[in-house]
């Protein structure tokens, strides 16, 4: 299957969330604060989880990314989905997850500047 065509220079697509939320601020927020709620759960799964679980994991995390148009971090979920589940003490284990981790924490924090410009 070939990878997606997801821009992996946007972090978050306002143009596609706001098609998601019908370009409702407050439904917005909330959309955005059940992915931030939701979301590092997954990664931490993904982190600790046994080899057979790994592609369902990361498929979770891309369709959560993917939903609200997190383009970069899905663009990586979809990578850790498509390779083949490393065991623990893998080091492509450890890097993917030190990227997904990383564009997590970037997208966490444009989703609070989002959040606090629609809040006013």
């Amino acid at each position: 299957m070939a990878e997606s065509n997801w821009d992996e220079t946007i972090v978050l697509d306002l143009d596609h969330l706001s098609g998601f939320t019908g370009g409702d601020p407050d439904f917005e927020c909330q959309v955005l604060d059940i992915f931030v709620e939701n979301a590092p759960g997954y990664l931490d799964d993904l982190c600790r989880i046994e080899q057979e679980n790994w592609k369902m994991t990361a498929h979770k995390l891309k369709g959560a990314a993917r939903s609200i148009g997190a383009w970069r971090l899905a663009r990586a979920a979809e990578r850790a989905e498509k390779m083949p589940s490393p065991p623990p003490e893998d080091p492509r284990r450890t890097e993917i997850t030190n990227l997904l981790s990383q564009r997590l924490q970037d997208l966490t924090q444009f989703i609070k500047s989002r959040q606090h410009a629609l809040k006013g």
